[in-house]
């Protein structure tokens, strides 16, 4: 798994990649160009759960098994830089630079409504 975050997104050409559910017999198509959460919706897909679309809320969040991927940045109250080495991304954030397997990852909530690891305050 790679996470170029180097790579610019307008200076790709659109292609399409596979997109895999890891231990399911299921996928979608993902342009490079769009990220993996709007190109599973566009699939008619509901693979991964879908939130505010912005990077903000968790609710996307996946693992990355395996394959190369560009992402845009994305709240670190879900997701933090050692999660993101690890390939836990938000599916809203990510485009697809080759064919990815991946695995829903919900983040973890609180008993009031707060990601496990932040404070009430």
């Amino acid at each position: 798994m790679n996470n170029n975050n180097q790579t610019c997104l307008e200076t790709e050409a659109s292609t399409d990649h596979q997109v895999a559910l890891n231990e399911a017999d299921c996928g979608f198509s993902a342009r490079s160009d769009i990220s993996v959460l709007v190109a599973m919706e566009r699939a008619g897909r509901q693979l991964i759960p879908v939130g505010c679309r912005g990077g903000g809320c968790g609710k996307c969040r996946i693992r990355i098994l395996r394959g190369e991927y560009f992402s845009k940045r994305m709240s670190r109250a879900w997701i933090s830089p050692e999660q993101e080495r690890e390939g836990q991304v938000l599916a809203c954030r990510v485009f697809a630079r080759s064919d990815l397997l991946i695995e829903p990852d919900p983040p973890e909530i609180g008993t009031h409504g707060t990601a496990v690891g932040q404070s009430d305050q």
